[in-house]
């Protein structure tokens, strides 16, 4: 069994490699080769002993040819501890590594947000307002690059020092221009695309706000958008429709009682990889407002494990270990 840590994950996945992972998974998903668990987490309350609440989620991915458990552990790991997706070989049914999930999980979420935002949106220059300044924001801004033509990006985050630091630091190398806007309202204003990656437990974009044409996806795991920002709109695409009417926006909506679980399904127009598969359109009209809940889902986190794993194998890094 090989063992990965940050830095073997880092050497595995580059910008371009993030990408085409994403969008092959999300194919696979949309032809019924990627799959997740049933159900899709479980949740493990050692408390009452005096030990740990952990999760687990597990997936398999067709093109990879493997299958995983996420391990989480809840809190969140010491900056000494990792959370680890557990990678199954198809071919011999072996466990063949452990892979440290530090970096990985928060460059999987900004590439699958990046790749299913890229045919919601409408073509030509794109004015992108960006809530939050965390680690998984520093993952889109180069990935966005790639997917969109950006005209300019407005950060903004909770503090105002926050955004222009991340401004200042990832500016030179964006390829398009930057600023930090203290204000929420201004950010969104004539946006054509609103990302939310924050941990706000209310809500950042409100209605009367968001312009005809633009999208906004939400990929926080709270409440980052007020629920009539969805009245006004006339799509709503999301990853994980089960994931979704639990946690980020969806399960917001749905324990606010704007709507339940089976009126939120039935309001899901699409999954991100029927678009991506050009099963489902992404709009029926340039002007269609459309909503996004793209919160990341457990194939992607074996696809870039699995994937990390091959490199490493291939290139000689990680420690091995014998399994008796």
């Amino acid at each position: 069994m090989r063992l990965l840590g940050d830095a073997d994950v880092r050497a595995a996945i580059d910008c371009d490699t993030a990408l085409e992972i994403a969008r092959r998974t999300l194919r696979d998903q949309a032809a019924g080769r990627a799959l997740l668990s049933a159900p899709s987490a479980m949740i493990l309350d050692a408390s009452p002993i005096g030990g740990p609440k952990a999760k687990f989620k597990a997936a398999a991915v067709g093109h990879l040819g493997a299958s995983g458990i996420r391990l989480l552990a809840h809190p969140s790991p010491t900056e000494k501890a990792h959370n680890y997706c557990a990678v199954f070989d198809h071919e011999t049914m072996m466990l063949c590594g452990l892979v440290s999930e530090r970096w990985l999980s928060r460059v999987r979420t900004a590439a699958f947000g990046a790749v299913s935002i890229e045919p919601l949106v409408n073509p030509g220059s794109l004015v992108v307002a960006l809530f939050g300044a965390g680690g998984i924001a520093k993952e889109m801004v180069p990935l966005i690059a790639r997917t969109l033509k950006v005209q300019e990006l407005r950060v903004t985050s909770r503090r105002a020092e926050s955004s222009a630091a991340f401004v200042a630091e990832l500016a030179a190398a964006a390829g398009f221009p930057m600023r930090a806007e203290p204000d929420g309202a201004r950010a969104v204003k004539d946006a054509d695309l609103v990302i939310t990656l924050t941990e706000s437990p209310s809500p950042l974009v409100f209605p009367g706000t968001v312009k005809p044409g633009a999208v906004v996806c939400s990929m926080g795991s709270y409440n980052e958008v007020d629920y009539g920002v969805l009245r006004e709109a006339q799509r709503l695409v999301v990853d994980d429709a089960e994931f979704a009417a639990e946690m980020g926006d969806g399960g917001a909506w749905i324990s606010q009682g704007h709507l339940s679980r089976e009126a939120f399904a039935r309001r899901v127009d699409a999954l991100a990889c029927e678009v991506i598969a050009g099963k489902k359109p992404a709009r029926l009209a340039a002007s269609d407002r459309v909503v996004a809940l793209i919160q990341g889902m457990a194939i992607g986190d074996v696809a870039f494990a699995a994937y990390a794993l091959k490199h490493a194998e291939a290139t000689g890094r990680g420690r091995t270990v014998e399994l008796p």
